[in-house]
């Protein structure tokens, strides 16, 4: 069979190549963007291990979706080299892909750990949209909310306890996200060790002593050598381990600590 190469075949061939090279290039340059935007992300709003625990995946899936998939794909519909509105379609693209990009930065920095508070046994996020730093006394915790996470510790008495209940009934913030009450982590560090959940009781079941496992094979000492507190995370709650000597957190391990303190109650 002879394929016949007519004048018209050969036009739409050429622009074929046109409109892939534009989306490419088009392509490529969105990569490189979101590539450079998403490692520096990673590494001041949502380090490890923080970063499974939050909404970030959802929300950079978009992100990514938009500005590496959608960008590229207008730009090979609308490419024409002698179109002569092709500048301001291709601006127009940008525009919506800019628009997309600072929409989505805007949310993952609403969302992004600002303090790790302990409070009422466990450690909970506290996000950017919920976070008051202005108003923390000491020093240290008078923080940016662009910043990386800080460790808090709070504890309350019971009445403000309930003042503080009440006003969160009323539309206030959480009673842990009250920088106010917060105080320096390094100054209360027996009192959170001592918290530490039981591994024998944590680490019961056969998945949770696989996973505790690969925690020892990976950091090595001994599962003693390791104090175990709730995370509370907006996408899934895991037990945050510290080292018991320097008080130094050092990774998550995927096991919910309220079903097994449920299961022991």
């Amino acid at each position: 069979m002879f394929i016949i190469h007519t004048p018209l075949t050969k036009l739409k061939c050429t622009m074929f190549k046109h409109k892939l090279k534009a989306s490419l290039i088009h392509l490529l340059l969105s990569a490189v963007v979101i590539s450079v935007l998403i490692s520096l992300i990673l590494i001041f709003w949502f380090p490890s291990p923080f970063l499974g625990i939050t909404n970030f995946k959802d929300i950079a899936i978009i992100l990514i979706a938009i500005d590496l998939v959608l960008g590229p794909l207008l730009t090979f519909v609308v490419f024409n080299p002698k179109k002569k509105s092709l500048k301001k379609d291709l601006a127009t693209i940008v525009f919506v892909q800019l628009f997309a990009l600072t929409y989505g930065l805007y949310t993952l920095f609403l969302t992004h750990p600002v303090y790790i508070t302990y409070f009422d046994n466990g450690f909970n996020i506290i996000t950017a949209k919920q976070a008051t730093p202005e108003k923390a006394r000491y020093k240290q915790l008078k923080i940016s909310k662009f910043s990386s996470p800080v460790i808090a510790y709070m504890d309350v008495n019971e009445k403000t306890r309930n003042s503080l209940f009440a006003e969160a009934m009323n539309g206030g913030n959480d009673i842990e996200a009250r920088a106010e009450h917060y105080e320096p982590y390094e100054d209360n560090i027996d009192k959170i060790l001592e918290k530490s959940l039981n591994p024998n009781i944590i680490f019961k079941g056969e998945s949770e002593k696989e996973k505790l496992a690969l925690f020892i094979k990976k950091y090595g000492k001994t599962k003693l050598d390791y104090a175990y507190l709730p995370l509370i995370g907006p996408a899934k709650d895991v037990v945050w381990v510290l080292d018991k000597n320097t008080a130094k957190p050092i990774d998550t391990i995927s096991v919910n600590p309220w079903a097994i303190i449920s299961k022991k109650d």
